[in-house]
Formats: C-alpha cells, structure tokens, sequence
C-alpha cells in the first residue's frame, strides 16, 4: 500500500490529533464540591504516557504487535469507562465508586433503563451503548497505529519522547507553584483507588479489619414486652427518595410544602397526632437496603457491613417486636425474589410483589403503585380482635425514573382504582419525561405519595403507631449540588401517650421538621425505640392538647 513520505509538520500534526482525540476519551470528571460531572478539557495524563511509550520503541526499533495495540486500545477505553462511572457514582449517589459492590448492579441499571424507556427505545439506547464503546475502541486503535507511524523516524520520536516528558515533569511542578497541573491527573489515581477499596473488601470479608468488628460487637438491649406500646398496631414506612430536599430547596419546598400541610390537615381530621423530625440515612441517592437494614439492625450499614451484619446473631426490630408478642409482616412490592440472607431480619412473613397481585397499569420502575399497596395492606392486616402486629412496608412509585407518576384515586373502595381515569388524563400520565431534568416527575410522585399516605391513614381505624420516613435523599441530579443525608421522618398515633419517646428525643409537632439539628442516625432509632416503650405510661401524665394537630 502506498504511503506518503514522511514530513515532520504532517507527523507533528498526527501526534497532536491523535493525543487530542485519545484525550477525549477521559473528558468527563468529577466535581467534588457541586457533586456532578463536569468537562476536563486539559490534556490526560495517561494517553501522554502512551505516546511516550510509542515514541520510545520506535526509537529502538521495535513496534506494537496488532494483539497489543487492540489490547492497549481497550485498556484505555477501559480506564477512561472506570473515571466516567466514577465521576458518575459521586454525582448521583455522593460516594466513592466500588466495583465490588456496584459492578452486580448494572444489570438492574440496564432493566431500569430499558422498563423505563420502554422496549424499541430501550433496545435502540442499549444497542447504541454497545455500539460506541466498540466504536471507541476501534478508533482507539487506529489513531495508536497513526501515531506509531508518525514518530517512527528517530528524530520524531525523539522529539514526542522530550515533549512527553516535559510535559510529565511540568505538570506537578505547576501544581505545587499554582495549585493545579497542567495535565489531568485522575485516571491512576481512580484505578489506584479501585485497587485499594477491593483489597479493603477483601481484608474486611476476611474478618480482619477491626472496625467491622467492633460495629458487630456494639451492646444490643434485651427483649421485652415494650409495654410503652399498649398493645397497639406499629406501622414502619419508609418513603423512596424522600429526602430533605424537598423542604430546603425552594423550587421543590413551593410544590411540596403544600402537598405536606395537605398532609397534616387530613390526618389531623382524622384525629391523628402528627410530629416530625430528620433523621441521617446512611446512604444518599440510592441503597435503599442499607437504610432498611440500618434502621432494623441499629447499626450504620454500608455494602461491607451488612453482609456482616446478616451472617451474624444481632437482634433486629423485627425479632424484639415478635419478642413482644407481635406478627411481623413485611410487604415490599419492589422484590420479586428474596436475597438468601433476607431470612436474617426475622419476619414472620414477607408480602413480595407476586403476592400483592397487582394487574393494573403499570407506573415506574416498580409497576405496582403505593396507594394500591397501602390498600393490600389493610386487606392483609385487620382484622377484628387481631394480634397486634408490626408491618414495614416499603412505597416504591418515587423511586427513580419517577415516571410515569399514578394519578391518586379518591375511591378507595373501586375494585379496579383506574377505570375511572378519562383517556385525556391517560395520555398526560404516560407521556415520555424530559430524561435531562427529572426533577417535575421527582416532585409529583412525592406529591403523590404524600397525598396517598394521607387518603390510607384517613381511613385506618384503631391507635396504631405509624411511622413514615424517606430512606435517602434523592439522586445527585435532582438537588443540582451537595445536600446533607438527612431525610424527614415523621410518627402519627391517636393515642398521644405513643408520640412521648419521640417528643422527648426533640421531633416537634406538625409536618415541618426542625432545620437546625443535631440530628441522629438511622442507627440510633432501634436503641431509642426499644428504650422508649420498654416502661409503660404514667397514668397521671396529661395528654396534649389540640396544638398536636396543627402544623408547622
């Protein structure tokens, strides 16, 4: 094949292009103080090191065997794949990337992905996916062999090698004397960091670091009959993504603070007490589990301890409420099949989305949509003369894409919730999201949810105990910068003598919790709990008057 001669401008001009374009590569970066991804348009150092490689063979007369360019190409692709999940992981979640834990997760990514775009734009965005990574390593590849052409002259290649090299010493030189590198500098350390939190995994699996250790090893308080409780049902919901966003970002504040006093102003019709706090989940953006098994453990879980915690002999809410004499029934329409280790939490019986038996319009990710659960679980539950139970149940139509939102249904008692929806309304609930600001959908499922927690407890008899509370705040993209973990968690009774505990720990009346903390962990709330009901009423002790009905 005929190749021109070799000109020193034209190969200085390849070099330049090919480092250019191998930069492009690892543009995406992470912004720490704003959680999101930014553009990093300085020259990576990693595709320098690669021209300096070439150069340097070339000036002793070897080249790249195809198999290693291919290899090399893909080890880039690679790399520059790992910053972007990186950078990707600290947006939408505000921690560090773990390939051990996170990797299991992108099937469920890619299922959401596709249930939510539906299956000719799913297949269509997958296939897309597919296609430009193999397209990335492709041209990885041959802008390397153009380049190895180009500095294949000695002279060239010397030339590459020196600027290579100045480059490579000038960089942290100019970091220390103005405070950022000429070069960007995150790809080593992201693998570098990879490196490290696996072998932390596997030190920790292995039972040799002994912080887990001493988690595992805190004092649990012994089982009693919690007569604090007086024998009444206990509700635990928790709320996906609710977060305290919602109340401390004005945008999202002017659409739900309404949805919320909406909230109190039924229940309080209803002759509910209503006081609220926040509370610090132990994950941000996703991981709801880890919230569950935080609260129901009263340990602060990440994705190490509670393979731990589940392998091991702990109390958990759960076991001190059968304990105490009561059904424990779990009823989370988000699982399809149970985890091997979900025996663990010691419930007497757990309510999957098979069970529940929803054949209605699906909505989000999930299909099943909470005012339907919420229903479910009355028809599950009461009934007359009953031993006392606790029920967690787990409200899945905030969890993201958020969309399509159910509309909320005033009859309750409709054997099928949504004939009544006009074919006008059918074709705003099922019209595609703008997948580029998502806040809208965010906020109308929380509307939504707020609206049907109120339609449930207006209509649920008895003084039970109810506690409702967000398990993480949103994704990183829907708050637009960094946000406290706390999430709002607010407890009902019509009996006043259950809302005592939560008084006493400093959850004020009304739907608004303080903004001003110090606020406790969700590790704190077993310990609390169980303290709280493990000595009966005072008889003398008033009850509040009306000012537990009003709100904030």
């Amino acid at each position: 094949m005929f190749q021109p001669p070799s000109s020193p401008w034209r190969d200085a001009l390849v070099v330049l292009i090919g480092a250019a374009l191998l930069s492009l590569l690892f543009l995406p970066a992470r912004e720490d103080a704003t959680l999101s991804l930014s553009l990093d348009w300085r020259p990576e150092l990693e595709p320098l090191l690669v021209i300096g490689l070439l150069a340097l063979l070339a000036l002793t007369g070897r080249r790249l065997p195809s198999a290693v360019r291919w290899l090399l190409a893909g080890l880039l692709c690679l790399a520059a794949l790992l910053q972007f999940a990186d950078a990707a992981v600290l947006a939408l979640l505000d921690r560090q990337l773990n390939l051990y834990f996170d990797l299991p997760h992108v099937p469920q990514l890619i299922g959401l992905f596709y249930d939510a775009a539906g299956a000719w734009r799913g297949t269509a965005g997958i296939a897309a996916t597919l296609l430009l990574l193999a397209g990335a390593v492709v041209l990885t590849a041959r802008v390397l062999r153009a380049v190895e052409r180009a500095v294949r002259p000695p002279r060239h290649a010397a030339v590459a090698l020196g600027v290579v090299a100045v480059l490579a010493i000038a960089s942290p030189i100019a970091r220390a004397a103005l405070g950022t590198p000429l070069l960007g500098e995150r790809t080593i350390p992201a693998i570098e960091s990879q490196a490290a939190l696996l072998y932390h995994t596997w030190r920790v699996l292995n039972g040799d670091d002994p912080r887990y250790a001493a988690a595992l090893a805190t004092p649990q308080l012994s089982a009693g009959a919690l007569p604090g409780l007086k024998r009444h049902d206990v509700y635990l919901v928790f709320f996906e993504s609710y977060g305290t966003v919602v109340l401390d970002k004005p945008s999202d504040a002017a659409v739900v603070e309404p949805a919320l006093q909406r909230f109190a102003a039924t229940v309080s019709n209803a002759g509910w007490h209503l006081v609220s706090n926040r509370i610090i989940s132990p994950t941000f953006g996703g991981g709801s589990w880890l919230a569950h098994g935080t609260i129901n453990s009263g340990v602060k879980l990440d994705p190490l301890l509670i393979s731990l915690v589940t392998e091991s002999q702990r109390e958990t809410l759960p076991r001190y409420m059968r304990a105490a004499g009561y059904r424990t029934v779990e009823i989370m329409p988000g699982l399809r099949t149970p985890e091997p280790e979900h025996g663990f939490w010691g419930f007497d019986r757990t309510e999957m989305a098979v069970d529940i038996g929803y054949h209605g319009p699906l909505f989000g990710w999930f299909g099943i949509p909470d005012q339907y659960t919420l229903r479910y679980a009355d028809e599950r539950l009461e009934a007359p003369g009953h031993q006392p139970f606790f029920a967690q149940i787990v409200l899945v139509s905030s969890h993201a894409p958020f969309a399509p939102v159910p509309p909320y249904v005033e009859d309750w008692s409709a054997p099928d919730l949504y004939r009544g929806i006009a074919p006008a309304q059918w074709s705003r609930i099922d019209a595609a999201p703008d997948w580029t600001h998502l806040e809208a959908p965010y906020l109308k499922s929380v509307v939504y949810d707020l609206d049907t927690l109120g339609g449930w407890l207006q209509r649920l008899p008895g003084d039970a105990l109810v506690i409702i509370l967000g398990d993480h705040q949103p994704p990183g993209f829907i708050s637009s910068k960094a946000e406290p973990w706390t999430v709002p968690i607010h407890v009902l009774s019509r009996d006043p003598d259950l809302l005592r505990p939560f008084r006493a720990a400093g959850y004020v009346d009304g739907p608004l919790p303080p903004r001003q903390g110090p606020f406790k962990g969700m590790e704190s709330f077993l310990g609390d709990y169980i303290r709280g009901f493990s000595e009966a009423p005072t008889v003398a002790a008033s009850h509040p008057a009306t000012a537990e009905h009003g709100t904030n």
